[in-house]
C-alpha cells in the first residue's frame, strides 16, 4: 500500500430512503446536540421556507443555513444545506451537509464535506480531517447506502450464510466504493480482535466503504471461493470496484494490509487503510439532485473563506508588507506607526485608522475611562492592542495568520507590533459563559450580516492593565466570515467571579 501521500479530505455521498423533511430535521437535531455537547449555543429551529441565514453560536463558530427548490428538477424537488465553521489549531474546521431530493416523499441524497482550512500555508501532517462526529451519529439512523454498498459505522461479522451476499456485492458492476474485508487470527476470539484491533483500525472508514469481518467458520469458505483474492491471519483487504474472482492478475489491484504492518504501528495502519477509500469517495461524481444544488447564498456582507492552500513540507515565515520593518531603526518604525492617543476620547476619534476593525460598542463606556487616574497609560496600551489586532486581521483575511490572535501574539512575525500574549485571552471561563447575567453583558453588537440577531457573544478580550476593574477590550474575530474584527466593548472590567 502507498505510504507517503497525504490523506484526502473527508467526503461522503449516500442515499437514504427517508424523505427530505425527515432527513433535514434529523440533521438539524444532531447538529444542535453536537454543538451543545461542545459548549456552543444551540441554533433555533428553522422553517424550511425561511431565507438563508448566518448564525453566530460562539467565538469563531458560524452556522450558515439555506433551503429551497432545486432548479430544473421539477415540482417538489428541494435541497437543504448546513455549513458549520469552528475554530481549530492552526485554522478552521469546516463541515458542509447538503441534502437533495426530487420528490417530497422519495429518497434523499446526502453529501458531507469536511475540511480543515489552515490559517497559513498547510504543513504535512497537520490538519488531518477525521470522520465528523455528526456522521458517526447520523449513519446508523439513515439506512444509508451508495449504490449496492451499505454505509454503516461498524463492520458486519459474517458467518458462512452471509458469504453469497458479500461476494455479490464485491462483483456488482454498479459498485463504486470499496469493500473492506478483515480476517481474524485463528486462535483469537472475534469479539476480542474486533475490540482491540479492528475498532481503532477501521475508525476512519465510516461512510467511505462497506465493512466486513470474516468469522472463523466463514474465512476458509471465503478463501476457497476467491482463491486469488484471499485474506487471512489478521490481515485486512480493500476490494476496489470491478473485482474479477477468476483472474489471478486482478488480485494485485486490491491492496492487503498485513497483520505485521498493523501491529507495528496501529495508528499509521489506520491512516493507510483509509487513504484509498477517501480518494475514491472524494472523486465520485455527484448524483443529479446534488449536482443541481445552487451555490451557497450568503447574507449580504458575509464573505466566503479563502481556499485552503496546498500542503507543503515546511512552513515559511509569515511575511506581510506592513510588517517588513525590521531593517528599520526603532525610532523610524514608531514614526511610521504614528503616536498613540493621549486619551480614550482621542482613541475613539481615531478608530478609523484600523480599516479591518469595526467599533460597534457604546462609546460612552469608553469615554468614561478618561475619568480614571490611569487613563493615559490605559489608552496607550489599548492602542497597542488594537494595532496588533489590525495587523493580525490583515494576515488572517489572506490566510497567513498561522492561527488565532493569541497564537499571533505568541509568534509575532518580525517587524509587526507585539502585544503581550498573556494579555490576549481566547475566551471567558465556562462559568462566565453559562451565567445568565454575565453572558448577557458580553452579548455585544454586530452587523446583521454577521448574526441575524445583531448580537454576538464576545468572550475573546484584551486585558488592559491589572486589577479587578482594569479595562477590557472585547472583540469578535470574524476574519473567516466577513473579513473583519468587531470590537464590541472598551470599558471597565465586566462582571465575573472576581468582581462585585
Amino acid at each position: 500500500m502507498p505510504t507517503d501521500q497525504a490523506q484526502p479530505p473527508y467526503r461522503l455521498t449516500a442515499a437514504t430512503p427517508r424523505p427530505h423533511h425527515d432527513t433535514a430535521a434529523l440533521v438539524d437535531h444532531l447538529l444542535a446536540a453536537w454543538l451543545k455537547a461542545e459548549g456552543h449555543e444551540e441554533p433555533a429551529a428553522r422553517d424550511e421556507d425561511a431565507p438563508p441565514e448566518r448564525l453566530r453560536l460562539g467565538d469563531r463558530v458560524l452556522l450558515d443555513r439555506d433551503d429551497g427548490p432545486l432548479p430544473g428538477r421539477g415540482t417538489g424537488a428541494r435541497y437543504s444545506r448546513r455549513r458549520l465553521r469552528t475554530p481549530a489549531p492552526h485554522g478552521t474546521d469546516q463541515l458542509i451537509l447538503t441534502l437533495a431530493s426530487d420528490t417530497a416523499d422519495g429518497p434523499t441524497r446526502l453529501r458531507v464535506e469536511a475540511d480543515h482550512l489552515p490559517a497559513g500555508p498547510a504543513v504535512a501532517g497537520h490538519g488531518r480531517v477525521p470522520v465528523p462526529e455528526v456522521v458517526r451519529r447520523l449513519l446508523p439512523l439513515l439506512d444509508a447506502a451508495e449504490g449496492p454498498v451499505p454505509l454503516g459505522t461498524a463492520p458486519t461479522v459474517l458467518d458462512p450464510a452471509g458469504l453469497d451476499a458479500l461476494i455479490d456485492e464485491l462483483c456488482d458492476p454498479e459498485r463504486q466504493l470499496p469493500v473492506v474485508v478483515a480476517s481474524v487470527p485463528p486462535a483469537v476470539p472475534i469479539e476480542q480482535w474486533q475490540r482491540e484491533v479492528l475498532d481503532p483500525l477501521l475508525r476512519q472508514l465510516p461512510g467511505q466503504a462497506s465493512l466486513y469481518v470474516l468469522g472463523h467458520a466463514a474465512l476458509p469458505r471465503f478463501n476457497l471461493a476467491l482463491e486469488y483474492h484471499k485474506v487471512y491471519g489478521g490481515a485486512v483487504r480493500t476490494f476496489l470496484p470491478e473485482v474479477d474472482p477468476a483472474s489471478r492478475a486482478d488480485a494485485a489491484r486490491h491492496p492487503v494490509l498485513p497483520r505485521a504492518r498493523i501491529d507495528e504501528n496501529p495508528r499509521r495502519a489506520a491512516a493507510l487503510l483509509a487513504r484509498e477509500p477517501r480518494r475514491i469517495a472524494a472523486e465520485l461524481p455527484l448524483p443529479a439532485p446534488l449536482d443541481a444544488v445552487p451555490e451557497l447564498r450568503l447574507p449580504p456582507g458575509a464573505r466566503q473563506a479563502p481556499a485552503a492552500p496546498r500542503a507543503v513540507v515546511e512552513r515559511p515565515p509569515v511575511r506581510l508588507e506592513r510588517c517588513r520593518l525590521r531593517i528599520e531603526q526603532p525610532r523610524a518604525r514608531r514614526a511610521r506607526c504614528g503616536p498613540g492617543p493621549a486619551s480614550f476620547g482621542e482613541l475613539v476619534d481615531r478608530f478609523g485608522e484600523f480599516p479591518l476593525l469595526e467599533f460597534t460598542g457604546d462609546a460612552k463606556e469608553t469615554l468614561a475611562l478618561d475619568g480614571q487616574s490611569d487613563a493615559d497609560g490605559w489608552a496607550g496600551l489599548t492602542w497597542d492592542g488594537l494595532t496588533a489586532l489590525q495587523e493580525y486581521a490583515a494576515a488572517a483575511v489572506r490566510g497567513e495568520a498561522g492561527g488565532d490572535f493569541k497564537q499571533w501574539c505568541e509568534h509575532t512575525p518580525p517587524g509587526c507590533h507585539r502585544f503581550p500574549p498573556r494579555k490576549a485571552v481566547r475566551g471567558e471561563s465556562r462559568t462566565v459563559a453559562s451565567h445568565g447575567k454575565w453572558k448577557r453583558q458580553r452579548m455585544l453588537p454586530v452587523p446583521p450580516f454577521v448574526d441575524s440577531s445583531c448580537r454576538a457573544f464576545m468572550g475573546a478580550h484584551l486585558r488592559i492593565g491589572g486589577g479587578g476593574t482594569a479595562p477590557r477590550v472585547h472583540y469578535l474575530d470574524d476574519c473567516s466570515g466577513s473579513g473583519r474584527i468587531y470590537v464590541g466593548y472598551i470599558g471597565l472590567h465586566l462582571t465575573n467571579t472576581r468582581t462585585n
